[in-house]
């Protein structure tokens, strides 16, 4: 038996990422139940804020629960500071 693997990137457009915006990436991601894998592509952020990162890290906790996964990449300038500073690694990878 072979299982296929979906993949869907999510780009935010703002160079900042709040709570708010990271809470609506979560409903996105939440409802489309097809994709097995999310990846937050962070190319146009530069910041991030707290809130965002506590929001994604529960966002990936709920869909390890339900065999999904979710990862970021392109962490640049602050917001991959926050990530090193923070050690977001052990409970948000990097794609």
């Amino acid at each position: 038996m072979s299982v296929a693997l979906f993949q869907s990137s999510v780009i935010p457009k703002q160079e900042r990422l709040s709570h708010e915006e990271a809470c609506w990436i979560s409903r996105q991601v939440l409802n489309d139940t097809g994709t097995r894998t999310v990846v937050i592509d962070m190319r146009n952020a530069r910041e991030i804020t707290t809130a965002a990162f506590a929001r994604l890290v529960l966002l990936r906790r709920r869909l390890r629960a339900q065999g999904r996964d979710l990862h970021l990449s392109n962490l640049r300038g602050k917001a991959a500071s926050l990530y090193q500073i923070n050690r977001l690694d052990a409970v948000l990878p990097l794609h």
